[in-house]
């Protein structure tokens, strides 16, 4: 077995910051099981995986484990789940190959897992309720599917005490197997997480959040004057002159310039009375002959 296999603590504290919506996936076996560890994959890429890896039936038995309501930060401590950390740390010499996945995104399917062995195996099906806490110690002959289904685990200070108590109620059913030759399936689904848990993040130091906080606070003082504010006079209602009128305005005064200087001019002509009079001399009526 490889010795690069990360604890369970060093997985969770890798992950503390990683996707709230994502759940961990761990496998051990028995058997020689090709897997490759992955920080984030996709429920439907890993169901493809151990679908590939299933169909050569590598155990007699499957324990697939069904942990609904965790993340990746619930197994930080060695104290939640020590005797499966013991199998994916090499401590439990009996495993011969683990696989973890930090961050599942979606959920794997524990019936998915279940239709691949019962259909390429043959295997056949025990569930066991573990809320009871009791369960049959006839775990019937192989190969057997033993699926393991978990109540979820409440928010509170009593997470990791939980777990605890499943990882022991695990174990006791491991080693109940009537062979050596078993693999282990811990699959999960996501912990719902409290609104309180997801703070708005403000930077103080963000220079393209100010902009808009300047804005809207123009915007506010603006609705305060127009809503009851005895100061307020009709022109901040109003705009009286505008662009257009303010043209117009011009406009009208060259009009009325030109005009002016039109009417100046011809009033500024000037003609004698004696040019509209008919000229009864002499001269001028020769010239009429």
């Amino acid at each position: 077995m490889r010795s690069t296999i990360l604890s369970l603590l060093a997985l969770g504290a890798a992950t503390a910051n990683a996707f709230r919506d994502t759940s961990p996936f761990f496998l051990a076996s028995t058997s020689e099981i090709l897997g490759t560890p992955a920080q984030l994959r996709s429920a439907t890429t890993l169901l493809d995986d151990l679908s590939t890896t299933l169909k050569t039936c590598p155990s007699e038995y499957y324990v697939i484990a069904s942990q609904p309501g965790v993340h990746s930060t619930d197994f930080a401590s060695s104290k939640a789940a020590p005797r499966l950390g013991a199998k994916m740390t090499g401590k439990d010499k009996a495993i011969q190959s683990t696989m973890a996945v930090n961050e599942v995104a979606g959920v794997l399917e524990t019936k998915q897992i279940q239709k691949i062995l019962e259909s390429e195996c043959g295997a056949e099906t025990t569930v066991i309720d573990a809320s009871t806490g009791s369960y049959s110690t006839d775990l019937g002959k192989a190969p057997r599917v033993i699926v393991v289904e978990f109540p979820s685990i409440a928010p509170g200070t009593e997470r990791e005490q939980q777990l605890s108590n499943h990882d022991g109620l695990l174990s006791d059913i491991v080693t109940r197997l009537p062979s050596d030759k078993y693999t282990i399936l811990y699959t999960t689904t996501p912990r719902e997480w409290e609104t309180s848990d997801s703070p708005t993040y403000k930077s103080p130091n963000d220079p393209y959040q100010e902009p808009i906080h300047q804005d809207l606070k123009r915007d506010f003082s603006s609705h305060s004057r127009r809503d009851g504010s005895t100061n307020s006079s009709l022109f901040d209602e109003y705009q009286y002159f505008t662009p257009g009128i303010f043209m117009g305005l011009i406009a009208g005064f060259v009009f009325l310039l030109i005009l002016y200087v039109g009417l100046s001019a011809l009033m500024s002509l000037q003609v004698s009375y004696a040019a509209f009079e008919k000229d009864t001399s002499s001269a001028a009526q020769k010239k009429a002959q």
